[in-house]
């Protein structure tokens, strides 16, 4: 073996190896060596982009610029991008763009200029940034309220103060009724300013070490009287949880809250779940919650049937003031509240929503720690199993990050993944390869196949496939909503790394987990 032989050899070993995209093109920007992993992450066959141009893995409004960018730098040498980097968009072979890195370097030989890129998607860098701003955002918020309602406190103050000491004295009825319409009004603005105080995080609290059970239980009640009898409220209340430090009357208030924006988005009745349950958050939970630490956590999740929420409003809900209800009908200060509280408790709060299909937000609070609750810690779930056979995974999710996720996950787990954004993607990849063993996807998803249907239609077309549904709603609201599916198995976002392990191997354990699916889904 020559020299170069060998050196060709290890270039070729190199780029199989290295885990960020790596394609190789020619000065007219035609593509001369893509490694595997351009591949996976523009969604091609490496071999199928040797010969095409680079302008098919960008947005048009992108690729319109780029041959004029090269030919300016070649004919100028004046390098804006070379050896440099910069965030750019890509686009996979699905039609979805997404943000990338990318850094280009030259080389010169025999007279030809070639170009070597090297990508990097950096979706889940830019979620992080946006949750930490968002997160940053609240905190400013909470800091200036927190001045102006000290403020308007001892301003208020004054007014009813001075408002008694006037009733006391005055007999007349007519002024008697201006009287008290103007404590009414102060005791109201009383109320706002206690609303700001909590968001502020500098509201008093009695935390003391509580049963969560409990404080939901009674929470439970109070919902119940409020709410009219055709909606359907129930509970899945986790057993033996461990204790947290919170102000119980405070948790039961931030619950009622909550509950009550869920009836406001169900007009015509619906069904709302409150569920407590002991979790323990790793650091493949954080790249899915963003803003929830490391650890052990009582989670307390309520869930409502009503119109949902879009990405805008669920990055503004949680704001003082923000608030989607008619003039009149609402302070925007329930959420705002509830956030202040829950922080101030050293926990953490997060919605999942989507239009048309309800909303549900979590309240995390650390598990006090060993010696000082009665009951013990959340005891750490076994590793995660590792996959036998080298399976292949169609994974399902129109959400990028999450989706993302879910392909890393697997590939720790051993199995090999294909990716699909939509229902009508994922049936595509089915009639294309037949290497596929199962199919797992979400349930609210865009198209004409949502994750439901999909299924439906594995079933029906793909006999021998294994199906594995999630979603991030109550598993008792899906199939209620979906009579005709009783039953039908949904693992839960956000779950942890051993619950797929575990999930998925039950999919393979014998014919029984399959046949039990399958024939769930056809009735």
């Amino acid at each position: 073996m020559t020299d170069q032989t060998f050196d060709a050899l290890m270039l070729m070993a190199l780029l199989d190896a290295i885990p960020d995209a790596v394609l190789m093109s020619d000065a007219d920007g035609i593509i001369t060596r893509a490694n595997p992993s351009a591949g996976t992450l523009f969604g091609y066959d490496p071999a199928k982009l040797i010969g095409q141009s680079v302008n098919m893995l960008m947005p048009q409004s992108l690729s319109d610029r780029h041959d004029g960018f090269m030919h300016s730098y070649l004919e100028t040498g004046q390098a804006r991008i070379i050896g440099r980097g910069r965030a750019v968009e890509g686009l996979r072979s699905n039609g979805q763009t997404f943000p990338l890195h990318l850094s280009i370097g030259r080389a010169d030989h025999d007279g030809n200029t070639h170009f070597v890129a090297i990508l990097h998607d950096i979706s889940a860098r830019q979620a992080a940034e946006e949750a930490l701003a968002r997160s940053a955002r609240l905190d400013a918020i909470g800091q200036m309220t927190g001045g102006i309602s000290h403020d308007f406190s001892n301003i208020l103050t004054v007014v009813i103060g001075n408002l008694e000491l006037l009733q006391a004295r005055i007999t007349d009825d007519e002024t008697q009724a201006m009287l008290a319409d103007g404590l009414e009004a102060a005791e109201l603005g009383a109320q706002l300013t206690a609303g700001l105080t909590a968001f502020a995080r500098k509201a008093a609290t009695q935390r003391t070490s509580i049963n969560v059970n409990a404080a939901c239980k009674a929470a439970l009640g109070m919902i119940k009287r409020t709410f009219d009898p055709h909606y359907k409220i129930s509970a899945e209340l986790g057993a033996d949880l461990p204790e947290v430090l919170a102000d119980a009357t405070q948790l039961q208030s931030a619950l009622l809250n909550i509950a009550l924006n869920g009836r406001d988005a169900m007009p015509e009745g619906g069904q709302l779940i409150i569920r407590s349950e002991a979790i323990s958050i790793d650091d493949t939970y954080i790249a899915q919650e963003l803003d929830v630490a490391e650890g052990d956590y009582v989670r307390i999740s309520v869930t409502d049937t009503g119109r949902g929420m879009g990405p805008d409003t669920q990055q503004r809900v949680f704001e003082p003031f923000y608030t989607t209800k008619p003039v009149g009908h609402g302070t925007g200060l329930g959420l705002a509240m509830v956030y202040g509280f829950v922080r101030q408790s050293g926990g953490h709060v997060t919605i999942y929503s989507e239009i048309g299909h309800g909303t549900t937000i979590a309240l995390y609070f650390p598990v006090l720690g060993e010696g000082s609750a009665q009951h013990p810690a959340v005891p750490p779930k076994p590793l995660e199993q590792r996959a036998s056979a080298n399976q292949t995974v169609l994974v399902v999710e129109d959400n990028p990050q999450v989706r993302k996720l879910t392909t890393v996950r697997l590939r720790n787990l051993g199995y090999r993944v294909q990716e699909a954004a939509s229902g009508d993607h994922a049936a595509e990849v089915l009639q294309q390869d037949n290497d596929i063993d199962v199919v797992f996807t979400d349930l609210v998803m865009p198209g004409e196949l949502d994750g439901l249907a999909l299924a439906r239609h594995v079933v029906a077309s793909y006999p021998n496939l294994r199906i594995l549904l999630t979603s991030g709603y109550a598993e008792d609201i899906l199939n209620r909503q979906s009579a005709n599916e009783p039953g039908v198995k949904i693992l839960r976002k956000p779950y942890r790394q051993s619950d797929l392990a575990a999930a998925l191997s039950a999919l393979f354990d014998g014919g029984s987990s399959l046949h039990s699916l399958t024939s769930q889904v056809k009735e």
